[in-house]
């Protein structure tokens, strides 16, 4: 059973299809809980089984084996009508939107009401209300086919909303928009997460969404979860390659090495002279450790490339930089700060010809 506070509980979940002439997993021995209130995202390149995974969740996939738990509910004990009125608490949202050209925008988030034994009156105050919320009321009256991707999205979430959800899911819903699009829709996201308490399931293949909005992330590859974890741990404690290649990538450090690669030959290097990658997390990124050690050990800083993030509420830095001068001492000293989020890594030609970490 799910705990008081999981309202997503998927235990050695596997789904297979069958063909002809072969047989596919998609999703391999995967457990997944998310907390309630939680922005839970799952991230992986195309065909690693994320969309199977969060299909299983309100069951439009079923799994050819484990368990379904949403809400305190097994959803495969359930009778259909009772499986119908449990999916309407898990919503969710598509790359392409999906609205219907021949309904007004006020039409298409009225539309899951239609059903129910709401007044005409109220179901339109509803839908109206949602408009609002999402930032599209004085667009009731316009057609999909008048608005820009961003609107459409956010039609889409109102119309997500309109059964009142626990559970959102995202999937890959912000891949058809622009950068300025992504971060105002991730960002409205965020803003029904904390005022209506949604709990929200992201699937995407770019770690920059990830780490805009959620709180914790599972890395699949293969139909399996690889790792998984709080944002601010993974992103700066990537256990996996394929991991370390999302955080680079979302990072610019992955471009960075490849640029510093092709004007540096650490084969040249002097024998006091180091390639540095740093990475400070939290307050570390304030202290102005390495100015403090430097001027310690008498070591020249040159800093080749720098970046920061705020991930999940936490400022998190990178850093590479050529060290030149007492690096023995410098590198022993520099352990003592790990406890205090300051990692350090000794890049070689490898690293460089290679472009990763």
């Amino acid at each position: 059973m799910a705990t008081a506070t999981n309202i997503i509980d998927l235990k050695d979940i596997s789904v297979t299809f069958k063909t002809h002439d072969q047989t596919v997993a998609a999703v391999q021995d995967v457990d997944l809980t998310v907390e309630k209130g939680d922005i839970y995202g799952i991230i992986g390149y195309s065909g690693a089984g994320k969309s199977t995974l969060v299909r299983v969740i309100n069951l439009l996939q079923k799994p050819t084996t484990g368990s379904v738990t949403v809400s305190g509910q097994d959803l495969q004990t359930l009778k259909p009508v009772e499986l119908r009125q449990a999916r309407k608490k898990v919503s969710m949202i598509f790359q392409h939107f999906n609205l219907m050209a021949a309904r007004t925008v006020l039409g298409n988030v009225e539309y899951p009401l239609l059903g129910s034994r709401m007044s005409k009156a109220d179901r339109r105050a509803k839908a109206a209300r949602l408009l609002k919320l999402v930032g599209l009321a004085e667009y009731a009256d316009t057609y999909p086919s008048q608005l820009s991707g961003g609107q459409k999205q956010r039609v889409a979430i109102a119309r997500a909303l309109a059964s009142d959800p626990e559970v959102l899911i995202s999937d890959e819903a912000t891949s058809a928009l622009d950068p300025k699009t992504t971060k105002s829709i991730l960002n409205l996201l965020k803003r029904l997460n904390a005022e209506l308490g949604v709990t929200i399931v992201l699937i995407t293949h770019e770690m920059q969404v990830i780490k805009s909005i959620c709180h914790n992330v599972a890395v699949m590859d293969a139909g399996r979860i690889i790792e998984r974890g709080r944002v601010s741990r993974v992103f700066t404690q990537p256990q996996t390659a394929l991991s370390r290649d999302f955080v680079e990538t979302s990072t610019n450090v992955k471009e960075a090495i490849e640029r510093i690669g092709s004007t540096v030959s650490i084969a040249n290097f002097a024998s006091n002279q180091e390639l540095m990658y740093f990475n400070f997390v939290g307050q570390s990124t304030k202290e102005g450790v390495l100015s403090k050690l430097s001027k310690e050990f008498g070591i020249d800083v040159n800093i080749l490339f720098a970046n920061i993030d705020q991930i999940d509420g936490e400022n998190v830095g990178v850093m590479i930089a050529i060290l030149t001068g007492d690096i023995e001492g410098f590198n022993t000293a520099v352990t003592q700060w790990k406890d205090r989020g300051v990692t350090t890594q000794i890049l070689t030609d490898a690293n460089l010809k290679g472009g990763e970490l």
